[in-house]
């Protein structure tokens, strides 16, 4: 059965121009039973609302200020969304706005169950992301106009392909996004604990979990698929129906590596960090992972010969054996 969703916009606190953008992406979750908008629509700053509301079906709650340092439309946002949790006429919420003051109201309607999904901007409260089930950055992945050169992902406009291996520098901006290298380093440990392989669809609900504000879109991709291909760590394959994500076999062999590391200490013991350099400086791409070990000190430990050691000062120190 199509789950239900009811939208509630904080007119005063939302940008008109993703008004269709919303909608579209919420359909995509269920059927929208209740659409409203909360404002002073007499305001002329608010006229545009006005107009749009009447193409999207969209019922305006007219709330007048009756004080210029409270916003009475806030209130009336809450009091609708409880009188519709306890009728329990829908399976979730999605709340339009950027204020932190409805993170309690969000926090009571998880706490009774229900998925809440957030949209706003970029500069949205922290707590308001971190209460809402998932929240949409309308900047990142909406456009007013998707064939203009602004609404292009920053991947298109430097005039590289969407397709393209990510770079955390490239997509990374100023925090307001989950870097890159934080979104890889959880698909590995997702990997490893699911013995090598992970769903697809699992991993991605797994980012959803860990990342209220995780979408690939936001990084220029229009799949999940694309988006961890793009990864040079990793590959996705396919058994019948279902989509796998593995690491990937590893081009560099581990005895080329062990060899190396070999080599290098029968010069000196090196610090495990500055060992660590040496050997990604040799080979390009080197991953301790893809051989099945967590940590670089586990590889270096297992190779024959080899030995770690502790310092006066507690620093692990890579030597040939004695």
């Amino acid at each position: 059965m199509e789950k239900k969703y009811a939208l509630l916009i904080d007119a005063e606190n939302a940008d008109i121009k993703y008004l269709s953008n919303i909608l579209n992406e919420l359909k995509t979750y269920g059927n929208v039973t209740y659409k409203r908008m909360y404002g002073d629509f007499t305001s002329s700053s608010m006229k545009d609302w006005n107009r749009r509301a009447l193409e999207y079906a969209i019922v305006p709650i007219q709330q007048p200020h009756y004080s210029k340092y409270k916003n009475a439309a806030d209130i009336m946002l809450v009091i609708d969304a409880m009188d519709i949790l306890y009728n329990k006429s829908v399976d979730g919420f999605c709340i339009v706005s950027n204020d932190s003051d409805y993170t309690r109201l969000v926090n009571r309607l998880c706490e009774a169950g229900y998925e809440v999904i957030g949209m706003g901007s970029s500069n949205a409260s922290k707590t308001l992301k971190a209460a809402c089930t998932e929240f949409k950055n309308l900047e990142k992945i909406f456009s007013d106009d998707l064939d203009s050169v602004d609404s292009k992902p920053q991947s298109l406009k430097k005039g590289k392909k969407t397709n393209a291996t990510v770079s955390e520098d490239e997509y990374d901006d100023k925090g307001s996004i989950t870097p890159v290298e934080e979104i890889r380093q959880a698909i590995m440990d997702l990997i490893g604990k699911e013995d090598d392989r992970a769903g697809l669809g699992g991993i991605k609900s797994t980012l959803q979990r860990q990342y209220t504000d995780f979408d690939e879109r936001n990084y220029g991709f229009t799949s999940i698929r694309k988006f961890i291909e793009s990864m040079k760590d990793f590959q996705v394959i396919q058994e019948d129906s279902t989509v796998y994500v593995t690491l990937k076999k590893p081009d560099i062999g581990e005895l080329e590596v062990n060899q190396f590391i070999r080599s290098l200490l029968f010069q000196k013991a090196y610090e495990m960090g500055e060992l660590s350099n040496k050997v990604h400086e040799r080979f390009d791409g080197f991953n301790p992972k893809h051989y099945g070990y967590n940590q670089f000190g586990k590889f270096v430990s297992n190779i024959d010969g080899v030995e770690v050691v502790r310092d006066d000062n507690n620093n692990a120190i890579a030597k040939l054996e004695e």
